[in-house]
């Protein structure tokens, strides 16, 4: 059985509780899904870029990874929520060794757990917390092009019955949520850029959303960091030759939300 390779967009960590319509999209999302047996995902908040061994993959080897509350000023009841997928070692392995045949260094580490970008999108998807799962590090030193390639190795999982995802946002300003006074035409620049990812994304054009730092409307704007966009380069590159966009939102007025699935 395959899978497909999905980019989703997690947002803010308060999803994990209140209802939202991103919430009831993950909920149907997973429900709608042949049911994967292991989970491969790309998080944003795995970063590796400012680690001493920047240009290596890190996958996490556990067997009982715990959840991680990398967040802050949440309520507390936040900080109890638990999410006990087991991982999966020996998929692990292979999947170190996968890059390894490609020259570069995989790092298997037992004591990574699950971060929010992990577990609130898992959370709400497989309730359960049963399906066992892998986190493979970004680097957003590397950019969009290495992340493009991590997710063309992983590809034949999916023929495995394991569903690869990246997880990020497509667009991810959150200083600007909180600016007072708000950047003027700051909605309007969201939607050029998130049409720009769409168009793009559809029209499989994926020299353009390579270079997206130049080719793209507004980028500093929409992504004053990388780290949030650069899992969708791993899931076009995990993904086959058709494109779905899945879903849309807006909260915040600018933190985009859109869901993508490559089959």
């Amino acid at each position: 059985m395959a899978q497909p390779a999905l980019f989703i967009s997690h947002g803010s960590p308060i999803m994990a509780v209140q209802q939202s319509p991103t919430s009831d999209f993950l909920k149907a999302l997973g429900k709608s899904l042949n049911t994967p047996r292991a989970i491969v995902i790309f998080s944003a908040h795995f970063d590796m870029a400012n680690d001493e061994a920047a240009h290596n993959i890190v996958i996490t080897a556990g067997q009982a990874p715990e959840t991680i509350h990398d967040f802050y000023n949440f309520p507390a009841h936040m900080y109890n929520i638990k999410y006990p997928a087991p991982g999966h070692p020996e998929l692990a392995g292979n999947i170190a060794t996968l890059f390894k045949n490609k020259g570069i260094t995989a790092i298997l580490d037992e004591r990574q757990g699950w971060d929010h970008g992990v577990w609130i999108p898992l959370r709400l998807m497989y309730p359960q917390a049963n399906i066992p799962i892998v986190q493979v590090s970004i680097n957003t030193q590397l950019g969009a092009k290495a992340m493009y390639e991590y997710g063309q190795l992983l590809a034949p999982l999916r023929d495995d019955n394991i569903l690869i995802i990246g997880s990020g946002g497509i667009s991810h300003n959150l200083r600007e949520v909180f600016k007072t006074p708000a950047t003027p035409n700051r909605v309007q620049m969201v939607k050029a850029f998130t049409q720009w990812v769409e168009h793009a994304l559809l029209a499989q054009d994926t020299p353009a959303l390579l270079n997206y730092l130049t080719d793209a409307p507004h980028v500093l704007f929409n992504h004053p960091t990388q780290e949030h966009f650069l899992p969708l380069f791993a899931a076009m590159g995990a993904g086959g030759k058709q494109v779905e966009k899945l879903f849309s939102d807006i909260e915040m007025d600018i933190l985009a939300l859109d869901t993508y699935e490559f089959y």
